[in-house]
């Protein structure tokens, strides 16, 4: 099952979601831990490209999971016993995450392209600047991007939170329904 359903979602949804829960955490930690290095740190000259290939992915995965998700006739409902509440924070969590995800793909790219040098994938192809800021536009940039990145580390730490608390507390299928598509749904 590729597409999602109504009651589940399909296996693209479930592997975007998981791959982009994998590398956020992992590009965060390669940013907050390069940002210290000096010159003469090994980090130093192999660290940035790799946090920003890997954005890069992210924001492309971000994209592709927003098409898919416009493209889909069956995205799953809400589930049954799930209150008004739990679905409209569910909602703006998901909204919320997606706006800052590319909020830090925005500023990540405007701080790396600064110079008018393009933005490079892995060193395979670059993505070329668009738009150069002064000194004093990518300290904003820098500063909205450490802010957003703290912000998504937080609000993906509640957003796992809240899908262990509902599959070993409140003990409802909403985590499973990420995990693997329900196949009684086909």
């Amino acid at each position: 099952m590729l597409t999602d359903r109504p009651q589940s979602y399909g296996w693209l949804t479930i592997a975007l979601h998981w791959v982009s829960a994998l590398l956020i955490p992992v590009i965060f930690g390669i940013g907050f831990y390069m940002v210290d290095l000096s010159y003469y740190d090994e980090g130093y000259h192999t660290l940035p490209s790799l946090h920003v290939s890997l954005g890069l992915l992210v924001g492309f995965i971000t994209l592709v999971r927003i098409l898919w998700r416009l493209g889909q006739r069956g995205n799953p409902k809400a589930l049954p016993e799930h209150g008004l509440w739990v679905r409209v924070a569910s909602s703006a969590m998901k909204y919320a995450l997606y706006v800052m995800i590319i909020a830090m793909i925005a500023t990540g790219y405007l701080i790396n392209t600064a110079k008018g040098d393009p933005a490079m994938f892995f060193d395979w192809f670059g993505i070329p600047a668009t738009w150069q800021l002064g000194p004093d536009g990518v300290d904003l940039a820098g500063e909205i991007h450490r802010i957003v990145g703290w912000l998504i580390i937080i609000l993906a730490a509640l957003h796992a939170a809240a899908g262990l608390m509902h599959h070993f507390v409140i003990r409802d299928r909403t985590l499973k329904r990420m995990l693997k598509p329900d196949r009684a749904d086909s």
